[in-house]
């Protein structure tokens, strides 16, 4: 829409100084600084006009490449960043992983010397009451 109105507000310009310069023909002296020549002011105004447009093509077009340029750097930095980004969460994902592997490892051993605490408790405990039995066999008489 900003682009249709920009097309309509050109044209009406260009309109009207089509319509100034038709009305403006006599001839006028335009000064170069080493000679100075007389045209018809038709020439003179569209010769202005046009030259304008021109410079305002060349420095939107400067504007342009730069904008572009500016995003093509920001795309690429975005895109580094990103690559960055993954690559650190991959270490940290391979250094918790490790993490997690040597504390699975630990509750593994830690395991086991629970079940053998158990294990020789157990056992010293089936000592104890196995010499209870056999104390109270010998002497007869049975304790609770």
């Amino acid at each position: 829409m900003k682009k249709q109105w920009s097309f309509v507000g050109a044209f009406i310009l260009l309109f009207i100084g089509a319509v100034l310069s038709v009305l403006n023909v006599d001839p006028v002296p335009v000064n170069f600084y080493f000679a100075t020549y007389e045209w018809p002011l038709i020439i003179v105004i569209l010769g202005s006009i046009l030259l304008g447009a021109l410079i305002a093509s060349l420095l939107s077009t400067v504007k342009i490449y730069q904008e572009t340029k500016m995003r093509k750097d920001l795309e690429k930095s975005a895109n580094q960043a990103k690559e960055n980004e993954n690559e650190r969460a991959k270490e940290l994902e391979a250094k918790y992983e490790t993490q997690i592997s040597q504390l699975k490892e630990e509750i593994r051993s830690k395991d086991a010397e629970i079940k053998e605490s158990t294990s020789a408790n157990n056992n010293t405990i089936n000592s104890v009451q196995e010499k209870s039995k056999i104390l109270v066999k010998k002497d007869g008489r049975t304790y609770e």
